[in-house]
This record gives C-alpha cells, sequence and structure tokens, in this order.
C-alpha cells in the first residue's frame, strides 16, 4: 500500500487538508488503499459501506464537493463525520477500464471551506493515475491467480478444459477467490465488486451442506443480480462454482 500511501499524502499536502483517502470496494466494505495518516493501521483501513461517505460518491459515479458536510441533511448523518471530525470533503470516484466505478479517491478538511474548481480538477487528474494503478494490480491478481490454480491442480486444469465457455469461479474453504474465467464479465457481465463477491457467497452456501442453490448480489450501485451456481469439490480445498442466470 505504500505506493497508494504517498499519493494520499501527496494530495494532502497539495490541497491543504487534514485527511486523504484512496479507498475500495472489498467485500461489504470501504478499504483504504491509500490513507495519508503516516501512522495508520491495517485494521483501522477499512469501515461498512454504509458509514463512508465515499459511498455517495462512488454511487453517483461523479465528483462531490461539499463545502460543510455537517450543514448537509444526508451526509451529516454518515458515521464517519464524526470518527473522521470531516467539515468539508471533496470526492472523485474510481473506474477501472471497463467503467465500473470500484471506490473513490477524497480530501477531507476539518473545517468548512470553499473548493476551488482548480482543485477538483488536480484531485481528478490525479484520479487518472490512481486508476491506472489500480487496474495494474487487478491485472496481475487475474494473471497470478489463473498461473497458481492451473500449477497446483491438475484436477482443476481437467474440469476447466471439460467446462469451457461456462462462466465459473474457483475458490478455497476461506471464500477466497483462486480463478475467475473471462465468462463472468463477457456473458454474465458482472462487475469486478460483483465477481470479488462470488466465492464467499458460494462458500457459504457450500457450508449449508449444499450444492447448489440461488445467489443474489446486491451491491450500491448496481441492479440486483440473481445468479444460479452449482458447486463441486475439487482437490487441496478448493471447490469450483458453475454460475448461470437464475
Amino acid at each position: 500500500m505504500a505506493e497508494f500511501d504517498a499519493l494520499a499524502q501527496s494530495v494532502a499536502a497539495r490541497l491543504n487538508c487534514e485527511t486523504s483517502l484512496i479507498s475500495v470496494v472489498h467485500d461489504d466494505a470501504f478499504f483504504a488503499l491509500g490513507h495519508s495518516k503516516r501512522t495508520v493501521q491495517t485494521a483501522d483501513r477499512s469501515v461498512p459501506i454504509s458509514d463512508a461517505v465515499c459511498a455517495h460518491t462512488m454511487e453517483s459515479g461523479k465528483p462531490l464537493r461539499v463545502a460543510d458536510i455537517r450543514a448537509d441533511p444526508v451526509l451529516s448523518r454518515t458515521p464517519t463525520v464524526q470518527a473522521l471530525d470531516i467539515g468539508a470533503y471533496l470526492g472523485v470516484p474510481l473506474r477501472l477500464e471497463s467503467g465500473t466505478v470500484v471506490g473513490a479517491l477524497c480530501a477531507i478538511s476539518k473545517e468548512s471551506r470553499i473548493w476551488q474548481e482548480a482543485e477538483q480538477t488536480y484531485l481528478e487528474a490525479l484520479a487518472d493515475l490512481v486508476e491506472s494503478k489500480i487496474e495494474r494490480h487487478v491485472l496481475r491478481y487475474e494473471q497470478k491467480a489463473l498461473s497458481a490454480a492451473l500449477a497446483e491442480n491438475d484436477a482443476i486444469l481437467t474440469t476447466l478444459a471439460e467446462l469451457r465457455g461456462q462462466a465459473m469461479t474457483v475458490h478455497n474453504d476461506a471464500g477466497e477467490l483462486v480463478f475467475a474465467n473471462s465468462a463472468l464479465r463477457t456473458d454474465l457481465h458482472l462487475s469486478y465488486q460483483e465477481l470479488l463477491a462470488l466465492p464467499k457467497a458460494a462458500q457459504q452456501l457450500a457450508e449449508k451442506g449444499r450444492d447448489t442453490g440461488e445467489i443474489v448480489l446486491d451491491l450500491p450501485g448496481r441492479d440486483v443480480n440473481a445468479l444460479h451456481v452449482n458447486l463441486s469439490r475439487v482437490e487441496n480445498g478448493l471447490t469450483l462454482a458453475e454460475w448461470r442466470r437464475a
């Protein structure tokens, strides 16, 4: 996270504000990939989506500029307003190349202030850089996950060959994604957040002793997705899941 922390620190310095965050959705929470505070622990980087002001930026997909958030009847009720002592807020959405909004880059001031157009322009320009770095990490993750899946288990390779063209994931017993094929995006049109939510939902179904069922994905800013899944246990604690529209 060091490179994202450095970018957040540069925002705080450039805009002369107390805090800057580079946050992305992970499971049901916003996780701060970058934080301008140098002493923030990993455990303190995560907040529920419903508690974060950045959720409003992400849901709208547009910049959010608020001079005094405590005077806003909706935003003032957001838990992090008190926790982070937010007076003024400036945030811009973060998108992957596919167009999917995955988080937000924001600047926070304890005192109310009128954000200038040039300050928003700067934040949007920096968001382009952040997006390219996130995209690079996503591609690395997908490549490593695929390599690990194929090298780790011959059974997976055989099964994937037999199921070519079907939307599928492979996850471990912790509900962590090991492999996902392109059909999840091209055929089922799932977003990046939805894709990451699939393994945990499938594992919860498996823990109930079921190998088939329906999964409902309901994420902020997205239409509700209902999917049918069939689970097949493979070797080394891995489970293969085949997905289709319910």
